[in-house]
């Protein structure tokens, strides 16, 4: 599993003899389904290398709904979840795994020793964090601007898509839980779930939604 990281640093020009030496200290580790990280909680965590499984990204408002910031899925990068890589973050980022998942971690004091003696690693820091916020501001941004029945369809769409659900557009989610991801009260989205059904765009059973 550490040839992923090994190819990484290969292209950062790491010499062999720092490769060696920071790879020794990359793990990996498993994470069960719903497993949650919360900012301030939790020990830095590194550089994060989602082998398989998927989490979420979110933060919790004042009035604890917990609003999606953005989903990661295999092969993906995470480093919102290492706070003291990115000390000039001042949110709380908190993470989910939707999937048990397996992970590749690079330590962030080795990850840290890593950026500072090599630019190129520095550099990739730099565009996955600008790739992550954008991601964050295209998130922030629906939840300002578009209607709650958009977010909800949009939702539903990307929950059938993440989950590989193909054949299928049967969904096993409840109207609390498609509440919690946007950031809503659940009585809102369940008047915009009757509502998108009488325009036949989809069916509701306790616990279950198809899309039509």
């Amino acid at each position: 599993m550490h040839t992923i990281f090994k190819e990484l640093m290969e292209s950062w020009g790491v010499s062999n003899v720092d490769k060696e030496i920071y790879l020794q200290s990359a793990y990996t580790k498993s994470f069960p389904k719903s497993y949650k990280i919360f900012s301030g909680e939790q020990e830095c965590r590194g550089l994060v290398l989602i082998l398989d499984g998927a989490l979420r990204s979110f933060i919790v408002s004042p009035n604890n709904k917990e609003i999606n910031l953005f989903i990661l899925k295999s092969g993906e990068f995470c480093i919102l979840s290492a706070s003291c890589v990115l000390k000039n973050i001042r949110f709380d980022v908190n993470l989910e795994f939707i999937k048990t998942s397996n992970v590749l971690i690079l330590p962030s004091k080795t990850f840290n020793e890593l950026s500072a003696k090599y630019p190129v690693a520095k550099q990739f820091q730099a565009d996955l964090v600008s790739e992550r916020l954008s991601r964050v501001v295209f998130s922030l941004s629906a939840l300002a601007f578009d209607s709650l029945e958009c977010r909800v369809l949009d939702f539903l769409h990307t929950y059938l898509q993440r989950n590989g659900i193909k054949k299928s557009k049967i969904l096993y989610i409840t109207h609390e839980e498609i509440a919690n991801a946007l950031g809503s009260a659940r009585e809102a989205v369940s008047r915009v779930l009757k509502d998108l059904e009488k325009q036949g765009k989809l069916k509701t059973k306790r616990g279950v939604i198809e899309l039509a």
